[in-house]
């Protein structure tokens, strides 16, 4: 059995209602736990139509199929029906996925739910989020928090949205809708280069000037869900400062990952992201203590402060005979490119294809280049590196072995590219080579 955690009450325990009743109860509690899981999950579900088959997939939160899958997280229904039972030491959050959608398409509707003492009940719908109601206690704090949230703004702001999907050719101009088609069935591995980019550019402009999407009815709808959508951070961040529950925390990662766009996205509003790193921060942090949350988020308010001129981390991977060593081992001394990248993510490995010839300018004068590729099978990472002639060796991340993504912010990513001085500094995070060669080339004293 794993560590053992007490959540109490906090608004009782606050109001000195700690009786001996309760403590008394609380011993039995534990007692009780020895030698078992803490937390028994019951989860009940069942397709409330077959448009998306009869499979789904229950896993922890954050977890990328791509490259971490394990057959006992699928459940196949039987006359529209499945259920499993999930035992853990501590409560954690899960997610529910259609299986057929995910496989089939970009884009899949999943579902959120607490894992703890109790039955989770889901309900799978080919055309919009899963509904879960939970018995658990935390469970009904959050099914609360929704229903106060669902009065003021978000049942309105779902129904303008099913409008709008139901409607796309009443509310999206054509040529919109026709570029759409065409970026969903891209096979940017074998079309040439010019093409992909061309479509790539077009849609860029779309996203830059989301107005040229829509009819004038469609931005008008628009609008109105943009504004009531926009009050769902803000009122998070005021209603868990009233009411704190273990859902806060993973929406505190949630909003730790929306920061990472606020460079990206035009006219990007990150003050409610950042309110609820400050609740974390101020009021969250002291409670749910011992939780392994905690870890989660510190981990990831490290990775968003990457910037440069700010340390590097150091973590464990493993390196090309097998052993795990601290990254910090096969680049101190020298100027480094950690190279984040997969076979199955063709942006990274076209920024990793140009940066051979910046390599190879530079590896006899002190720069070198750490690839990592995070891989479910290892041919597939030999393959690709074969492939695309890349003249270093990569080190395999398997089935997200050592959190190497995690620990760097890239989340389910594909990659990234962290550019290291010789003391640990980091000197950039950019992913384009022509950037980073005179970044490279100032590091190594070279004029």
């Amino acid at each position: 059995m794993g560590k053992t955690y007490v959540y109490i009450n906090i608004e009782e325990a606050k109001q000195g209602n700690m009786n001996k009743k309760t403590i008394i109860t609380i011993l039995f509690a534990l007692a009780a736990l020895v030698g078992q899981a803490q937390v028994k999950c019951h989860i009940e579900g069942k397709f409330v139509d077959n448009k998306w088959g009869d499979e789904v997939v229950i896993c922890k939160m954050g977890t990328d199929l791509r490259v971490n899958d394990a057959p006992e997280w699928h459940h196949k229904a039987v006359n529209g029906r499945f259920e499993c039972d999930i035992e853990t030491d501590v409560p954690e959050m899960y997610e529910v996925i259609p299986y057929k959608q995910y496989v089939e398409t970009a884009s899949y509707y999943y579902g959120w739910f607490l894992v703890e003492n109790g039955t989770v009940r889901i309900e799978i719908y080919g055309d919009k989020s899963p509904k879960i109601e939970s018995t658990g206690d935390e469970g009904r704090l959050h099914q609360a928090m929704d229903s106060v949230a669902g009065v003021r703004f978000r049942n309105e702001m779902e129904r303008i949205n099913r409008e709008l999907e139901e409607h796309k050719e009443k509310y999206f101009k054509p040529e919109f809708l026709s570029l759409m088609q065409i970026a969903e069935n891209l096979d940017r591995e074998s079309l040439p280069k010019a093409y992909v980019d061309s479509i790539e550019h077009v849609m860029d402009f779309y996203y830059d000037n989301e107005r040229e999407s829509y009819t004038d009815e469609g931005w008008q709808l628009f609008q109105r869900a943009n504004s009531l959508d926009s009050l769902t951070y803000p009122f998070r961040s005021e209603y868990y400062a009233e009411h704190p529950m273990l859902w806060a925390y993973y929406h505190v990662l949630q909003s730790i990952e929306m920061l990472k766009f606020a460079n990206v996205y035009h006219n990007f509003d990150a003050t409610p992201h950042e309110q609820m790193v400050a609740l974390y921060e101020s009021k969250l942090y002291n409670l749910y203590k011992g939780h392994p949350i905690h870890e989660h988020i510190t981990t990831a308010l490290t990775a968003l402060r990457f910037q440069p001129g700010k340390p590097y981390i150091d973590y464990n991977v493993r390196n090309t005979d097998g052993q795990i060593v601290p990254i910090s081992s096969l680049i101190r001394g020298k100027v480094a490119l950690i190279d984040l990248w997969a076979s199955w993510c063709g942006p990274c490995r076209r920024h990793s294809k140009a940066m051979i010839p910046v390599y190879e300018r530079y590896k006899d004068k002190g720069f070198t280049v750490v690839a990592i590729a995070r891989e479910r099978k290892r041919e597939d990472m030999e393959n690709a590196a074969k492939k695309d002639g890349y003249p270093w060796q990569s080190l395999l991340e398997l089935n997200d072995e050592n959190d190497v993504w995690r620990k760097n912010g890239a989340g389910n990513g594909g990659g990234a590219m962290f550019l290291i001085d010789r003391d640990g500094t980091i000197l950039s995070t950019s992913t384009d080579a022509e950037e980073l060669e005179p970044i490279i080339k100032k590091a190594l004293n070279i004029e």
